[in-house]
């Protein structure tokens, strides 16, 4: 049995069944799947969050390794962190206060008025229990990804060259 989910635009086929070429039938199908109902719902509410907060780390990851992404798709800093709040039932507001920030500068962040740094990147690490370079390769991507941008209207930095200087000079 093969259920088709769309995660963040991307199709992602997930198969149940067995390995050899061979198909469940409905009934065997239908059994695996309330197994899996079964299991689900005797979760305990800690586990459920943990692996609510490990999809969340596991998009960032993907977002982060995934070569195919273009300028029009970036994912924010604040996308991933208003992920993982929703995750933990938490406000803006809260988080920022969890972290020692005051959320003013924490939306100046977000805005990139101020830019994403060490620290931060080490207390979203802490507070998230994600490593702290993940959140500064996020930051690195969109830098890159926002470059390639800049790059495709290079005309305007034409004028930055040592070459033209030495002539004025």
């Amino acid at each position: 049995m093969s259920v088709i989910r769309k995660s963040r635009e991307k199709v992602v086929d997930i198969s149940i069944g067995p390995n050899d070429g061979n198909k469940w039938s409905e009934e065997k199908a239908a059994g695996v799947i309330a197994l899996a109902k079964l299991h689900h719902s005797q979760r305990s509410t800690e586990r459920i969050r943990k692996n609510a907060m490990a999809a969340v780390r596991y998009r960032i990851e993907e977002y982060v390794q995934d070569e195919n992404i273009t300028i029009d798709e970036v994912c924010t800093i604040e996308d991933f962190v208003r992920d993982f709040l929703k995750v933990l039932g938490l406000k803006k507001g809260e988080f920022a206060k969890y972290i020692d920030i005051n959320e003013s500068n924490l939306n100046k962040y977000y805005r990139s008025d101020r830019r994403f740094n060490t620290v931060l990147a080490l207390k979203f690490a802490h507070f998230f229990h994600t490593p702290a370079d993940l959140w500064l390769k996020v930051q690195i991507k969109n830098e890159l990804l926002e470059l390639q941008r800049e790059k495709e209207a290079e005309e305007k930095y034409n004028k930055y060259d040592y070459e033209k200087a030495l002539q004025m000079a």
